[in-house]
């Protein structure tokens, strides 16, 4: 009987065991799956927050790409529409006119379009005189109201025989001589050197005299307009040419050329 319970016994501790192992195996199983799941549910959501991320960087970059795409067409448009002035175009030029009125201080800008197709020789010889600075200076010293402003006489007398000994020849006249128009003063043919004058009104009976215009005003006339007339034809020519400017003091109210460069639009 003994045996019998024991054998009874030992029988119910086999079950026992077992039932705790099968416990203990479910339980570990639970554990895995519960881990599994929480393991693959945070995968996704960082997976998810990189595929976020790229999309965003993506874009971005699509975006800074087409930015600079953009710019560079752009700048490629602006340099399509707006070329740089051509080297060697030198057919614009800048006057500025100081003591316009005879008042100190006021000073008045000129923009001088050379027409080379009207006069080759004359538009040459303007050009050469703006590069060396030859206007810089240089007073308005004929100012005949309702006719012309002549000036073209270099202040410093070594550097006005100079160009005095170099006359042009003539050109034809291929453009007449109407407001706003400029030429070169001479004494006859061939004596064309750097006196020009600004017509103020339509002086075209000039053509028939071969006075030969080399360019005309673009803007500004308002400035020559307020070059001072108070001297007329006072000031002696003679004596500018062999004294300068020393001998112009006496024409302090005299309006003059500050500065005449090239310019390109």
């Amino acid at each position: 009987m003994i045996a019998s319970i024991m054998k009874g016994n030992k029988g119910q501790a086999a079950r026992k065991a077992i039932l705790q192992q099968l416990a203990i195996a479910l339980l570990a199983t639970l554990i895995v799956v519960v881990t599994v799941k929480r393991l693959g549910k945070s995968n996704w959501h960082a997976s998810s927050l990189r595929s976020e991320e790229h999309n965003h960087e993506s874009k971005a970059a699509v975006a800074n790409l087409a930015d600079i795409t953009s710019a560079e067409r752009e700048r490629g448009k602006a340099a399509a529409v707006s070329p740089p002035a051509p080297v060697g175009d030198k057919t614009l030029v800048k006057i500025v006119f100081g003591n316009l009125d005879g008042e100190v201080g006021k000073e008045g800008e000129v923009i001088v379009r050379l027409k080379p197709e009207w006069a080759p020789l004359g538009v040459k010889r303007i050009q050469e005189l703006v590069e060396t600075k030859f206007w810089d200076g240089c007073r308005a010293f004929r100012v005949v109201p309702r006719f012309v402003v002549q000036l073209g006489i270099n202040g410093d007398p070594s550097v006005q025989k100079r160009w005095r000994q170099k006359p042009l020849k003539d050109d034809p006249v291929k453009a007449s001589n109407t407001r706003g128009t400029i030429t070169f003063a001479m004494a006859g043919p061939g004596t064309r050197t750097t006196q020009i004058f600004f017509n103020t009104v339509d002086n075209s009976r000039l053509d028939r005299e071969n006075f030969a215009p080399f360019g005309e005003v673009e803007s500004g006339m308002d400035a020559i307009d307020r070059i001072y007339k108070g001297y007329t034809e006072s000031a002696d020519q003679g004596s500018i040419q062999s004294h300068g400017n020393a001998y112009l003091k006496k024409f302090p109210k005299m309006s003059y050329i500050k500065t005449a460069i090239f310019i390109s639009r």
